[in-house]
């Protein structure tokens, strides 16, 4: 039984460093380097509301919180369980999931659609003049399957093919998502890693340009305090086209039925550079709260925005028997 417990240690630090050597460009590099190089750009947005209202902390995330986010999130999850957010982003950019989940024998596995609109354009010549109008929007099709290694111990991976589409121009990728959680021999505390948008785009917009993925690593934990009703939650996340980001959230739990959520995430140094005249505090703010009532939960979040527009999340879960 020993050697079964070293087995799966062993295995699990594989992951997690298998998860580092693939990120190797990420560590070996000047993050500000590959700033704006990345394709597909929805993928390192996070349309879970109850995660984005704490600060877009993710990488310990389990449950139906993590689900479809965190690879490893979906075991656990034993009846049926359905998920939708839906966010309202800038300049009238719609952005949506739907997902379902359950256990299938010892597996679990799960279902997501994901949708991107980003609205109508204007089509001019090369002179200015208007000649008509465009659309552009994205779409992600992801199976997520999961497994209980040992009993602190859960590993996942997620499948995706997205495609792309700004007028008669198009774009198709394949990735995959793996992820890991562990809980310690500690109380209440629970670490996590996940590896995101490792793959490729299988076809650009164009002929002769190579697009690439928003690759990035994030580590981090939860931790239930013991004699309040708190969770707090910190995240180090490496992509490959920005700088470290640096994320930390706090929830407030009242009766299992309401809660209150607040974050904060670093700005990259270039967001840093063009905020110095305009104010002291540097990082992103998010706010957000959430119901529990019997199978259902509802999520709202609420990202403050003084340059752009102010973003707006929401999710809904469903249990399913």
């Amino acid at each position: 039984m020993r050697s079964t417990s070293v087995q799966y240690i062993q295995i699990a630090g594989a992951i997690l460093f298998g998860m580092v050597v693939l990120s190797g460009t990420v560590f070996a590099r000047s993050i500000n380097n590959g700033l704006g190089t990345t394709g597909f750009a929805w993928l390192k947005s996070v349309t879970d509301a109850e995660i984005a209202s704490s600060g877009e902390t993710f990488a310990a995330r389990d449950g139906a919180a993590g689900l479809f986010v965190h690879p490893a999130a979906v075991v656990g999850i034993e009846d049926g369980t359905a998920k939708m957010s839906y966010v309202s982003h800038f300049v009238d950019t719609q952005f949506g999931s739907l997902g379902y989940a359950r256990r299938i024998h010892d597996r679990y596995v799960g279902f997501r659609l994901t949708y991107v609109n980003y609205g109508e354009f204007v089509r001019t010549s090369i002179t200015g003049e208007r000649t008509g109008t465009f659309t552009a929007g994205d779409m992600g099709f992801s199976v997520n399957i999961g497994k209980q290694l040992r009993k602190d111990l859960k590993v996942g991976a997620i499948l995706s093919y997205m495609t792309s589409k700004i007028e008669d121009y198009s774009a198709q990728a394949a990735s995959v998502d793996l992820g890991m959680l562990y809980d310690p021999p500690f109380e209440g505390l629970k670490v996590g890693a996940v590896l995101m948008n490792l793959g490729k785009v299988t076809r650009s917009y164009t002929n002769g340009y190579e697009d690439r993925l928003p690759l990035l690593l994030s580590v981090g934990a939860q931790k239930k305090l013991l004699h309040a009703p708190i969770t707090l939650f910190g995240d180090v996340t490496f992509p490959n086209d920005n700088d470290i980001v640096y994320a930390a959230g706090i929830e407030l739990t009242v009766k299992d039925m309401l809660f209150l959520r607040a974050g904060t995430k670093s700005r990259s140094v270039v967001d840093l550079n063009s905020r110095k005249s305009k104010t002291d505090y540097s990082g992103i703010t998010t706010f957000g709260f959430g119901i529990a009532f019997n199978r259902y939960r509802f999520n709202y979040a609420y990202l403050p925005n003084d340059e752009i527009e102010d973003t707006h999340k929401v999710t809904i879960s469903i249990g399913i028997p």
